[in-house]
């Protein structure tokens, strides 16, 4: 892409990519040797007296997904055997746009741990994680892909778009315990040390293109960045419309550069709650379990960055006029993305507004609720519910899941899932080989779906995660 930070292409770039979706791994959560169940609910307790993870590479914890309720096969389409975009002539209106929703999310998340370990003592379960967390979320509303597939001389109104992208590092120190006989509570404080963050906030877009002879623009957007020696760079020099008026400059995408050290962009403060409780002894129903969490409930502070914004007055355009709809134009991915992206950046006419203030920002608060019930006459095999629900405005999503969990051996468990939610139906599962000194297991919690020819995955969900890490000392449940 010529394009490193832009409004269609990071969207394409996101979609082309398959980049991942749930931060740990949902699927394992009713395996009892998941080393990194405490990163699920911190109530949870380890099967052995302690573990330490594969330090300091992606082996120890690796989770990487997508989420999305558009898939790479609803914008590229394959034709005589290639791969050409929804803006290619062969693709009719309908069939196009049939496939956007109101509301496009796309959402991208890699959760790494670089040192994890948990053992018992004073009188619980303890941990310590130190992980690497990015994510990246792009709304795209339905408009948009209108605009550029079946421009029409009318009104357009182009709002809620927008995107973020941030990238941190945490601290995370953990403890639970039984706290009644039957109910565990736990809970992970977690110091937050912030690398990178970008808001782009397309609030408004409307347009007029209702007479041929003058299409008229209103606009209203700001980017905010919060990266260590970032700059703007050089801007871009454009003529008015009308030649009397001169030039004006613009953000040039192309010319952000990094500038002097790179360091820490911001600090936070984050909290991870949870409780488990076995029924059974409670006295009340043998073999139901039940939990609840609440993770990433916090905050990072983030240090003065860089800005930019346009002025909202409506202005004349006529950035439309020629876009590409020939045979030999919606086929290349990047002529197409590089194409739109500089009509659109037009539209806006950002301009560098100098150092933006330090900015206070949430990091998505995920609840969980949990149910599950082990056979009574065959204990090894289990049933289960969860309900997640992601806290984050525009970027929310949720989902249920129903779980079947087989676990034969204290060193062997599996687990199969299926749901629903907001990015649509789901499939996962997961493999956990749990012998006292080695845990490896692998799993999905998005199972990849239909791929086109050239490989390309043809859905917006997608998960994979691994890991290894050694639990020590003695089985304690």
């Amino acid at each position: 892409m010529k394009k490193r930070f832009s409004i269609i292409a990071a969207a394409m770039f996101a979609l082309a990519a398959q980049q991942a979706s749930a931060q740990q791994l949902q699927s394992a959560y009713f395996l009892d040797g998941y080393s990194y169940a405490h990163q699920l609910n911190p109530a949870h307790d380890m099967s052995h007296s302690s573990y330490f993870g594969f330090p300091f590479i992606t082996l120890g914890n690796l989770n990487m997904g997508v989420n999305g309720n558009v898939g790479v096969g609803d914008v590229l389409y394959s034709r005589n055997g290639k791969l050409v975009t929804y803006l290619h002539p062969s693709v009719g209106i309908d069939e196009a746009l049939g496939n956007f929703n109101d509301n496009n999310k796309f959402q991208f998340n890699l959760f790494t741990s670089l040192v994890s370990f948990g053992f018992h003592k004073w009188g619980g379960y303890n941990t310590f994680d130190l992980n690497l967390r990015s994510n990246f979320g792009f709304n795209a509303p339905y408009g948009l892909f209108e605009l550029t597939k079946n421009l029409q001389n009318k009104n357009y109104d182009i709002s809620k778009f927008g995107g973020y992208g941030q990238a941190y590092a945490e601290v995370a120190i953990g403890h639970s315990r039984e706290v009644y006989e039957g109910v565990r509570a736990g809970l992970r404080a977690k110091v937050l040390v912030g690398l990178a963050r970008v808001d782009a906030e397309f609030n408004k877009l409307s347009l007029d293109l209702q007479d041929e002879s003058k299409w008229m623009v209103e606009a209203d957007a700001t980017i905010n960045a919060h990266v260590k020696g970032l700059t703007w760079g050089a801007p871009k020099v454009e003529e008015y419309e009308d030649p009397a008026k001169g030039t004006y400059e613009t953000i040039d995408f192309d010319n952000i550069d990094f500038e002097g050290s790179k360091g820490v962009a911001g600090m936070g403060l984050a909290f991870d709650l949870g409780g488990e409780v076995d029924f059974g002894k409670l006295d009340l129903v043998e073999n139901l379990h039940a939990g609840l969490a609440v993770r990433d409930l916090g905050f990072l502070k983030w240090k003065e960055g860089i800005s930019a914004k346009n002025n909202g007055d409506p202005f004349e355009f006529d950035g439309f006029n020629n876009i590409m709809v020939d045979d030999e134009h919606g086929e290349d991915f990047d002529d197409m993305s590089d194409d739109l992206t500089d009509r659109l950046t037009d539209l806006y006419r950002l301009k560098d507004t100098g150092a933006a203030s330090g900015r206070t920002t949430g990091l998505g608060t995920t609840l969980t609720l949990s149910a599950s019930y082990d056979l009574p006459y065959y204990d090894k095999l289990s049933f289960g519910f969860t309900y997640n629900q992601r806290i984050q405005k525009t970027y929310g999503w949720h989902e249920e899941r129903i779980y079947a969990t087989v676990k034969p051996t204290k060193w062997f468990e599996a687990s199969v899932n299926g749901g629903v939610g907001t990015f649509g139906p789901m499939w996962g599962w997961v493999i956990n080989f749990c012998p006292t000194g080695f845990n490896f297991f692998i799993g999905m919690d998005h199972v990849v779906g239909k791929m086109a020819k050239q490989g390309v995955p043809l859905n917006s969900n997608a998960n994979f995660s691994l890991g290894i890490a050694f639990p020590l000392g003695k089985y304690v449940k």
